[in-house]
C-alpha cells in the first residue's frame, strides 16, 4: 500500500496542484478540511498560495492549528509549501498580530530584494546543486537555527528555500510547479527523505 498524504485544505490558492502532484507521485491522498480527517499516520502536506494572516485564521477556525502542531510534537511529519512553509513558524511581518503554527522555530520576514520588483515570481536555482524552481512569494522564512536551512536562492537577498527541523521540512518555492525535478524532490520529501 502506498504511504498516506494528508493535504490540508484550509482555501489555498495551488491546493488542485498539490493534490494532483501528490497522485502522479503514487501516494494515497486524503483531504483534511477539519481534525476529524486527519489520518493514524502518514504524512501532512501543507500546500499555499495567500495571505498569511487570513490562512492562519482559517487554520484556527477550523481546529487545525492545534491539531497540526499536536502532530508535529509527536514526531509527525510534516512537508510545507510556499505559504504553507511560512506558516509552520509562530509569527510573519505580513500579519504582525496573527499567531502561526509555531511548529518550527522562527519567525516570516519581507523579501529584501535590493531594487528588484515583489513579488518574486519565477525560476531562479536552489543551492547546493543549482537546480532551478519555481517562487512565487514575497516573504522568506528566518529560522532560528542556521543549521535548519538546507537550501538557499537568492532574489535580492540570499534566502532559505528549502528547511528541515526533525520530522518537519518545507520549501519556498513550489514543487508542484516546477516540472519533473520539482515532483521527485516533493516525493523524496513526502517519503521523509532530506532535501534537497
Amino acid at each position: 500500500m502506498s504511504r498516506s498524504v494528508a493535504v490540508i485544505d484550509y482555501g489555498a490558492g495551488n491546493l488542485g496542484n498539490a493534490r494532483r502532484a501528490v497522485r502522479e507521485l503514487g501516494f494515497q491522498e486524503s483531504l483534511v478540511r477539519g481534525p476529524e480527517d486527519l489520518p493514524d499516520d502518514g504524512v501532512i502536506l501543507l500546500p499555499g498560495v495567500g495571505a498569511y494572516g487570513a490562512a492562519a485564521a482559517t487554520l484556527r477556525a477550523r481546529g487545525l492549528d492545534g491539531a497540526i502542531a499536536d502532530w508535529a510534537l509527536l514526531g509527525g511529519e510534516i512537508v510545507g509549501i510556499c505559504l504553507g512553509l511560512q506558516l509552520l513558524f509562530g509569527a510573519s511581518e505580513e500579519s504582525e498580530d496573527v499567531r502561526g503554527l509555531g511548529v518550527l522555530p522562527g519567525t516570516v520576514r519581507r523579501l529584501r530584494t535590493a531594487g528588484r520588483p515583489l513579488p518574486h515570481l519565477g525560476w531562479a536555482p536552489v543551492e547546493p546543486d543549482g537546480t532551478p524552481y519555481y517562487f512565487a512569494h514575497s516573504f522568506r522564512v528566518v529560522p532560528d537555527h542556521p543549521e535548519m536551512v538546507t537550501g538557499t536562492a537568492r532574489w535580492g537577498e540570499e534566502f532559505p528555500a528549502a528547511v528541515r527541523a526533525g520530522s518537519v521540512s518545507g520549501f519556498q518555492f513550489h514543487p508542484e510547479r516546477s516540472g519533473r525535478p520539482g515532483l521527485d524532490l516533493l516525493g523524496r520529501a513526502l517519503r521523509g527523505e532530506r532535501v534537497p
